[in-house]
């Protein structure tokens, strides 16, 4: 029996969000218990705890370059440039996928994973890898 998408939705969101969830803030985990699966909630979980871990991979890209030579520095900042268009594009897809108002949230999920798994990548280039 096919699954109907209102039924599959907190499978959907078990999926989407499991990554997301695994080693963030309590307060972001609070956040998203309280949000109780209302979307325009969990989006605004979403973007705060993207908004530190943003603040995370520059202070983290930061570190990084200030240990790298010249050359290393150049290739960082190349890849950097490439990871963004990557990331967005990415999660421009997964945001897309369905056509519902999960897409909001696969999409914002998918910046917040991507995004602390490159803050954690670059903090262990800074710490001399």
């Amino acid at each position: 029996m096919p699954c109907r998408p209102l039924r599959c939705l907190p499978l959907l969101l078990a999926g989407v969000l499991a990554p997301a969830l695994a080693d963030d803030a309590p307060a972001y985990t609070r956040c998203m218990d309280a949000a109780g699966g209302v979307t325009s909630s969990m989006l605004d979980c979403i973007a705060a705890e993207l908004g530190a871990q943003d603040v995370r991979l520059n202070r983290s890209y930061r570190a990084a370059m200030g240990t790298l030579g010249a050359d290393q520095q150049t290739r960082l900042r190349d890849a950097q440039r490439l990871w963004i268009q990557y990331r967005d594009a990415n999660c421009t897809l997964l945001g897309s996928l369905t056509g519902g108002s999960i897409d909001r949230i696969n999409g914002a999920a998918c910046l917040l994973g991507m995004t602390r798994e490159r803050a954690d990548e670059l903090a262990q280039i800074g710490e001399g890898w």
